[in-house]
């Protein structure tokens, strides 16, 4: 399939706040979306253009619209990550997949898509051809550009939750499954956060994706949709011609005359 760049400058002046509670470019939101659409340029083999719509969703969810890479619980350092996570292991009674390996690294979440545990930060950085960088420094996923390539590989790949499959089977011709690929990140899908209003989280990212995708159609230059758009958009600029009244003509004619 051709490759669908971006128009970014379109994009950015046709930005759908309305759909996003109102919230409009920053420098900081326009870093985040320009490191996915790069690492989305980069890629070669997808299938519909609704996939980066819905990485963009789930960038935007995920960084709660900061479209910056964050650590788990929003928290700042990595000292205050490394707490909250244990906390929260302590009050679930769970095991502590924060805790400190022998090189000193915590592995709690990360970057666009929370990357969690040593194994995935040693897969992805594997799967980049860099060995085992990630695991050694794993604050490098705190990097716009490394953030948006282990989010777009990661769901493109099925690397996150594998038995969920990959972005091909929510979104391939006539299938739309925009509630469902939340299944690709988390299994919270069907969970209503208090903040929602009574929305699912999966409904949430489904109308992100949705609003992202209408903005994304029209700024793909070689699409139809995007040349009928501007085509109408030079006519409605276009100044109208102004008409000459038979009385001017007129007097114009008198003029001459004398």
């Amino acid at each position: 399939m051709p490759q669908l760049a971006i128009d970014r400058k379109y994009f950015y002046d046709n930005f759908p706040s309305n759909a996003l509670s109102g919230k409009r470019m920053t420098p900081e939101r326009n870093e985040g979306f320009d490191a996915i659409f790069d690492a989305w340029d980069a890629v070669k083999d997808y299938d519909a253009l609704e996939w980066l719509a819905y990485a963009l969703a789930t960038a935007w969810h995920e960084t709660g619209g900061t479209m910056q890479p964050v650590r788990e619980g929003f928290k700042k350092t990595d000292a205050e990550a490394y707490a909250h996570v244990t906390a929260y292991c302590r009050r679930q009674g769970i095991d502590n997949y924060a805790r400190r390996h022998a090189n000193g690294n915590s592995y709690y979440g990360r970057g666009y898509v929370q990357l969690t545990h040593a194994t995935n930060y040693k897969k992805m950085g594997q799967r980049f051809g860099s060995g085992d960088k990630l695991y050694n420094s794993p604050d490098d996923v705190m990097k716009p550009k490394v953030a948006a390539l282990i989010l777009m590989t990661g769901m493109m790949e099925g690397i996150f939750r594998p038995k969920f499959g990959t972005l091909l089977d929510y979104f391939s011709g006539a299938t739309q499954k925009w509630f469902d690929a939340r299944d690709l990140i988390n299994g919270d899908k069907n969970k209503k956060p208090k903040w929602a209003g009574g929305k699912k989280m999966g409904t949430l990212i489904a109308d992100y994706g949705k609003a992202f995708f209408g903005a994304l159609k029209y700024a793909v230059p070689a699409s139809p949709l995007a040349m009928r758009s501007r085509r109408s958009t030079r006519k409605a600029k276009a100044p109208a011609k102004r008409k000459t009244s038979a009385r001017k003509k007129s007097r114009a004619r008198k003029k001459l005359k004398k």
